[in-house]
C-alpha cells in the first residue's frame, strides 16, 4: 500500500466487474454462480474479503468502481455458488487491469482509492434532504445522527447510472452539487405525485 497525496494505490487486488456502483456505506447483495468468481471468493474469504467492482458501462468495463468487502454469506449451495452480502468501502480509479493470471481465473489489478468515503454534506444539501425526508422519508431525524453524504444518497433510491455519474465528479462541491440536484429532482417528482392523488380524490 503506498500513499500518492490524498489518494492510496492498492495493488494486486481481486476484480469481479459487474453493472452496478456500491457507494460508500451501502450495502449491496450478489449470487456467485461463475467458477471463476467462485474461485475469486475461496481466495479473499479468510485474506480480509477486499475486492474490486469495476463498473460495466454500456457493455465495457470502466476504469472506475467500488472497492468493497464481503458482510456477510448468506448462503452456500451444493454446486459452490454462493450468495453474499457486500459494503461499499470506497471508491477507485482503475490503473491497471489484468484479465488473465497463471494462478488465478478472475480478473485483478492495482487500483487508486480516491478516498471518497468521507464526504462532507453541504447546507443546501441537507435542506434538500429533510424537504425530502418530511414528503418522502418521514424519518424522525431528531433521533438519527446528523445526515452524511452517503447516507443521504443511498437513501434516495438512486440507480447505478446515477451512482456511476456521482462518483466520477472530481470535487466535494460538485459532489454535493450534483446530489443536491438529486434530492431536489425526487422531491419535485413526489409533489407532483401528491397533487395528482389529490386531483383523482377530488374527481
Amino acid at each position: 500500500m503506498i500513499n500518492k497525496e490524498e489518494h492510496i494505490i492498492e495493488e494486486n487486488i481481486p476484480l469481479f466487474p459487474l453493472e452496478i456502483v456500491v457507494l460508500p456505506g451501502e450495502t449491496r447483495f450478489l449470487h456467485i454462480f461463475e467458477e471463476r468468481y467462485k474461485n475469486l471468493f475461496a481466495d479473499i474469504e479468510t485474506a480480509g474479503g477486499f475486492f474490486g467492482i469495476p463498473f460495466i458501462r454500456s457493455g465495457s468495463i470502466d476504469g472506475t468502481g467500488s472497492y468493497v468487502k464481503i458482510e456477510k454469506v448468506l448462503a452456500r449451495y451444493p454446486n459452490g455458488e454462493l450468495d453474499i452480502s457486500v459494503k461499499g468501502i470506497d471508491i477507485f480509479n482503475t490503473l491497471e487491469y489484468n484479465d488473465e493470471h497463471p494462478e488465478r481465473l478472475y480478473p485483478y489489478g492495482n487500483l487508486e482509492l480516491l478516498q471518497r468515503g468521507c464526504i462532507e454534506p453541504s447546507r443546501s444539501l441537507v435542506e434538500a434532504f429533510h424537504k425530502y425526508n418530511k414528503l418522502v422519508l418521514k424519518l424522525d431525524l431528531d433521533k438519527l445522527p446528523k445526515p452524511g453524504f452517503y447516507l443521504i444518497a443511498n437513501s434516495i433510491g438512486l440507480s447505478d447510472l446515477e451512482k456511476y455519474d456521482l462518483v466520477i465528479r472530481g470535487s466535494e462541491q460538485a459532489l454535493n452539487k450534483t446530489m443536491t440536484n438529486h434530492v431536489n429532482l425526487r422531491t419535485l417528482l413526489a409533489l407532483q405525485q401528491n397533487s395528482l392523488q389529490e386531483y383523482y380524490c377530488l374527481n
